[in-house]
């Protein structure tokens, strides 16, 4: 009988099953090494609802759908068995031994995919090279061309997280001083956020008064007329929301409104292109055309710029990055990071960014707070 957890993984279960049948594989591996990246679709949350801990996390899931779930740490056991749909839950200190073990007593033989092989220390992979029988093969991309949505029942969550960064960036408007670190003030922001249930947050803030590009905070000191760029992106239930905004210490300067009024432009260009059925790179390309327009060409590429926006979040990533290049259709249900970001010579690094969610007729801008240049009284 399917678990009412099982259910809600039924999908994925069987697209995968559809997957190991079309490419002739006898079992997938879902692998995690414990080292997580927003960037990266985590393998084992994905298709278990677990967030994994410790060195070495494996899903073997069969052609029947059924599934095992190995983990290294015999303390998290009650934590895995409430969260993940897999009644079968092992632990087990020599990881490849116990896949051995599953192996041989289930009789799987033949290319074993593995989703997640691009991160596997290589020890682990000749390890499991060395099991009788057994061929591993690369099949991370079988997961991410069935992991580009993060799946309606996701954006109350997402939703949630873009609260979170709202609340974060409002915490620097309110809190930062002159005289205060950078550290400081993220610490605010970082305070902010996880007591309003954030679970993690990966942020970069830099002050000063002329930038050449966005770091994790240090202990430079605020001064006036200095310009604060963070890159706020808390997390909550495995899911990544960005936002990117721009304050300064006092009131702008003529020169700085003009100049940020050119991220603004670029800003509304780019999210007209956030359509179903356009294609990524557009997006890019536009932004491109904003700043050339301007004079900026020679600052629309390394070492200043590298890419207009991404995916992130362990669950899902439509694609890696938004560039002109990429030809990658935007569908419905995509969520991604749409960012004009940009160092200008006469101002410095300046910053402007959401993330957004695709719908049949447009786009939903996830965040509320508003897309403007944040002056701070000082």
């Amino acid at each position: 009988m399917t678990s009412p957890k099982q259910k809600a993984f039924q999908t994925k279960i069987d697209a995968m099953r559809a997957a190991m049948k079309e490419q002739g594989l006898a079992g997938m591996l879902f692998y995690s090494s414990g080292q997580m990246s927003m960037l990266e679709v985590n393998p084992v949350l994905w298709i278990s609802g677990v967030l994994p801990m410790g060195p070495n996390t494996g899903v073997l899931l069969r052609p029947s759908g059924e599934a095992t779930i190995v983990i290294s740490l015999p303390w998290d056991t009650g934590r895995v068995r409430e969260r993940a749909w897999i009644e079968d839950v092992r632990v087990a200190d020599r990881f490849v031994d116990e896949l051995k073990n599953l192996l041989t007593r289930e009789g799987i033989k033949g290319e074993l995919g593995i989703a997640g092989w691009a991160f596997m220390p290589a020890a682990v992979y000749q390890g499991i090279e060395a099991i009788p029988d057994v061929r591993p093969k690369p099949a991370d991309a079988i997961l991410s061309s069935h992991s580009r949505s993060p799946g309606a029942e996701s954006l109350p969550v997402l939703e949630r997280a873009a609260r979170l960064a709202d609340i974060g960036f409002s915490a620097i408007v309110a809190n930062a001083k002159l005289g205060m670190t950078e550290y400081e003030l993220a610490a605010e922001m970082e305070y902010a956020m996880r007591s309003h249930g954030a679970e993690d947050n990966f942020g970069m803030l830099t002050a000063s008064d002329h930038s050449h590009c966005a770091h994790p905070p240090q202990d430079r000191r605020l001064q006036p007329g200095d310009i604060i760029i963070a890159e706020i992106t808390p997390a909550l239930e495995g899911h990544f929301i960005q936002l990117c905004r721009t304050a300064v210490m006092g009131a702008p300067t003529p020169l700085l409104r003009e100049k940020f009024a050119v991220l603004e432009e670029a800003m509304d260009k780019s999210l007209e292109k956030v359509r179903a059925g356009k294609k990524v790179g557009e997006i890019s390309q536009v932004m491109n055309e904003v700043f050339t327009a301007h004079g900026y060409e020679k600052y629309c590429r390394p070492p200043y710029m590298r890419v207009r926006g991404h995916g992130l979040g362990f669950w899902s990533i439509p694609f890696a990055e938004v560039v002109d290049e990429n030809e990658t259709v935007i569908q419905p249900g995509m969520s991604f990071v749409v960012h004009p970001n940009q160092y200008i010579p006469e101002t410095g690094y300046l910053m402007l960014g959401d993330t957004v969610w695709v719908e049949e007729n447009g786009y939903r801008r996830l965040t509320q707070t508003p897309m403007k240049l944040f002056s701070v009284e000082s």
